[in-house]
């Protein structure tokens, strides 16, 4: 069995999440690790990342796994076929890392070559180490801004304040392409969204409703807000999210609290090449997490990078909104 017939099993026997109205299944699955690289089959097994839905797999999902012909448990399985699968852990941004690893090492000979003396000496988990410098420098000079520049384009027509948000949000703050992102997000005000449908002619469009995806049509109304958007010529990331905010009274509206607002035009931040994204502390309340749920592995490392550059209005702002909505929050101290 070849890698692509064993995908397949995995969308038939697994579900497709993408199918829609099914709350579990296969969101994506791509070819990964050394051993799927041309110059590199000799070194490693390839290996197949899996994002599963729910994030930790079900007793059903592994005992579908081990009916497959897979060994193991937990996010980590080998196939006698000659492969392993590696179910991802949505949080820690492993699968785009991945993805700009396996990029630098198809693309450049030398990336190659030192990823083989760095797995000789140290094994996967070093090479993977040792190239990632590399792998990231790749995939800024490759991908980058890209998808933002591709979105800007497709959403100029709209006389409406939309703009970046997350992780590229961050990257257009600090000036430089930080980390690989798995998909790009994207804030637009509620009202506009009877025209995504001819301004993302062509693409595909998903609601998100409660956790089951439904083909999108306006209008969506609260509490629901994320559509999803694939293409296959976007570059570099899996998808658009699109979240529909209030932004209505010259104000940003954080969506899990109403209390929490923002000038809009404090809000919403503009490149040096006029590419529009949500302020950072803004950014970064959503990264925060909840009381029921700490901060991502990536979200955390976000922070880091962009906590010193915030300025004392935006520190002041932050420390303001994570006492309302998180007393006690780690990153309180850090803001003092």
């Amino acid at each position: 069995m070849d890698l692509d017939s064993a995908t397949h099993d995995l969308r038939a026997h697994l579900g497709d999440f993408l199918g829609g109205n099914r709350p579990d299944g296969v969101f994506h699955v791509q070819t990964g690790g050394p051993g799927s690289v041309p110059a590199l089959t000799d070194l490693d097994t390839p290996e197949l990342h899996l994002d599963l839905l729910p994030e930790t797999p079900t007793d059903d999902q592994q005992a579908t796994l081990r009916r497959l012909g897979y060994i193991g448990n937990g996010p980590h399985w080998t196939h006698p076929g000659g492969w392993r699968l590696i179910i991802s852990d949505h949080g820690s941004g492993w699968r785009a890392e991945q993805a700009a690893l396996q990029g630098v090492l198809c693309h450049d000979p030398h990336a190659a070559r030192a990823y083989r003396a760095a797995f000789t000496a140290g094994g996967r988990d070093h090479a993977d180490h040792a190239l990632r410098s590399a792998a990231l420098a790749h995939h800024a000079r490759t991908v980058g801004l890209t998808p933002a520049r591709q979105v800007a384009r497709l959403l100029a027509p709209l006389d409406a304040p939309w703009m970046i948000a997350a992780g590229v949000a961050l990257d257009l703050h600090l000036g430089v392409t930080a980390r690989p992102h798995d998909d790009l997000d994207v804030i637009l005000p509620r009202e506009t969204q009877a025209r995504l449908p001819d301004l993302l002619r062509g693409w595909r469009l998903d609601a998100s409703i409660h956790g089951t995806y439904r083909p999108y049509a306006a209008p969506l109304d609260p509490p629901h807000f994320q559509i999803h958007a694939r293409h296959p010529d976007l570059s570099g990331v899996l998808m658009l999210d699109l979240m529909l905010s209030d932004l209505s009274g010259g104000l940003w509206h954080y969506r899990r609290d109403p209390r929490i607002t923002l000038p809009l035009e404090r809000a919403r931040c503009v490149s040096p090449e006029g590419l529009p994204y949500l302020a950072p502390e803004a950014v970064l309340l959503f990264k925060a997490g909840s009381a029921a749920r700490p901060p991502r592995g990536k979200d955390e490392q976000d922070y880091q990078r962009v906590q010193p550059t915030l300025t004392a209005p935006a520190r002041a702002w932050l420390r303001g909104a994570l006492t309302l909505t998180s007393p006690g929050h780690p990153w309180l101290t850090g803001l003092e």
